[in-house]
């Protein structure tokens, strides 16, 4: 292992750091305070929007750059690489961060969207369409979370409710728009052809510039959507789950597919990892 100032560690929430169920992540607090007092970055890689992932990153105490939206968004405290807004425009001063949205304007998704719906009559319903009563009925969060998940600024979730052969019509217009998607657990998330890993690009960028040295990184997801970041890793981890077996890996150094599942997943790869890093 590397010196810990050369280490970055890119982490899934849902399933993986936050337990799938409660969203509670305690039994990772031993890792989550070890790291701290090795000064070493975790970075968050969610679907979540930016302010979802503000208020839990808030209450894991943790300070460092973050990915939202599935790649699709970048956020960088102001001062973790100084000077960025002037080297890189596209980093836009936001509730306290530098934010680039690789994935474009939410705005533009939804006048496709709109104009896809009105032209051909696809049966769907997205995040904007919804209030808050109706978004918290559907993905089963308060009405004020629902609020947050609902405050998106490169991606739209959309609730399919047309038939299969529709679909596949509707898919093929999107890739005509030069969109893509990406299958959750309910939602369809539409966006530009962005991914995960493109985020995680976009930082390990920032950091080896910032640095003089590529960073060794360490991945921990859980779900198909985790693969492309995983892939990227000098150490992939997969957190166990009910969808992990499908997560297929070929180039990171290491691969380590834990027992446990969530917070308890993350802290039995950090004992691994770590554990091994003093023996030697």
């Amino acid at each position: 292992m590397p010196h810990s100032n050369e280490i970055l560690i890119f982490t899934d929430l849902d399933g993986t750091l936050l337990d799938h169920d409660t969203y509670g992540f305690e039994p990772a607090m031993p890792a989550m305070a070890m790291l701290a007092q090795k000064k070493i970055p975790v970075i968050l890689n969610s679907s979540k929007t930016l302010v979802e992932i503000l208020k839990i990153r808030s209450t894991l105490g943790n300070c460092h750059p973050f990915i939202a939206e599935n790649g699709s968004v970048v956020a960088v405290p102001v001062q973790t690489f100084p000077g960025l807004a002037r080297k890189d425009p596209l980093f836009q001063a936001q509730s306290g961060f530098l934010v680039k949205r690789l994935g474009g304007d939410r705005k533009a998704i939804l006048d496709i969207l709109n104009r896809l719906r009105q032209t051909h009559g696809f049966s769907f319903e997205g995040f904007a369409d919804m209030d808050p009563a109706r978004l918290s009925q559907v993905t089963g969060l308060t009405e004020d979370q629902a609020i947050q998940a609902g405050q998106r600024l490169s991606t739209e979730p959309v609730l399919w409710q047309d038939t299969p052969e529709q679909w596949e019509a509707f898919a093929g217009h999107l890739a005509d728009a030069d969109l893509g998607w990406v299958q959750g657990g309910r939602f369809i998330s539409i966006s530009r052809p962005f991914d995960k890993k493109d985020g995680v690009a976009c930082l390990l960028d920032l950091y080896t510039t910032s640095t003089g040295s590529t960073p060794f990184t360490i991945g921990l997801g859980d779900s198909p959507n985790d693969q492309a970041m995983l892939d990227m890793m000098n150490i992939a981890v997969v957190i166990c789950s009910a969808r992990c077996d499908q997560i297929t890996l070929n180039r990171p150094q290491t691969i380590i597919r834990t027992t446990a599942r969530g917070p308890e997943g993350w802290q039995e790869a950090m004992d691994i990892i770590f554990k091994t890093s003093r023996r030697h």
